[in-house]
């Protein structure tokens, strides 16, 4: 299983003990780690590794992938959204309609180093997994990654 997840070109990456897989179309991406939050919840991280990301201040930024897997769920995708929303708030610009689950473009300013995010986001329901999969980077780099996030969220297949 973890070389599954250690692969990050286009092939087929498996989110372990759910249906679902996704690809990093351009490549370019690493697995960073996995946490096991609790006997229900764990969270895989992978980070954008092509090149160097520097934002207008001239920080280096790591654009990152989150995918958030909650077993034994037995609400709805809105419900998980709700929730993850009281969890860690954020300004919704736009909600959209994903497959049989909910998007969403979105953004916060961060209080840890006062940078502003974008991201986009995906809720989906498998079984009784509630999944979450947010792709993320700062405002003023999220132009140059808004279409590589489109293209890995439209790779997200149910099987």
């Amino acid at each position: 299983m973890l070389a599954l997840l250690l692969s990050t070109s286009a092939q087929a990456i498996k989110i372990p003990d759910t249906r679902i897989s996704f690809s990093f179309p351009d490549g370019g991406w690493k697995y960073l780690n996995t946490n096991k939050v609790n006997k229900d919840i764990t969270v895989y991280l992978y980070s954008y590794s092509k090149k160097a990301v520097v934002d207008n201040n001239g920080d280096t930024i790591i654009p990152f992938m989150r995918i958030y897997v909650q077993k034994n769920y037995s609400g709805t995708v809105f419900d998980m959204a709700f929730n993850r929303f009281n969890s860690q708030p954020f300004q919704a610009i736009e909600e959209y309609p994903f497959r049989d689950g909910l998007g969403y473009w979105g953004g916060y300013s961060s209080d840890n180093d006062g940078k502003d995010y974008f991201f986009q986001m995906v809720y989906l329901k498998d079984n009784s997994n509630a999944i979450e999969i947010r792709l993320e980077t700062t405002s003023d780099t999220y132009e140059a990654f808004e279409k590589e996030f489109k293209a890995i969220l439209n790779t997200i297949k149910l099987k």
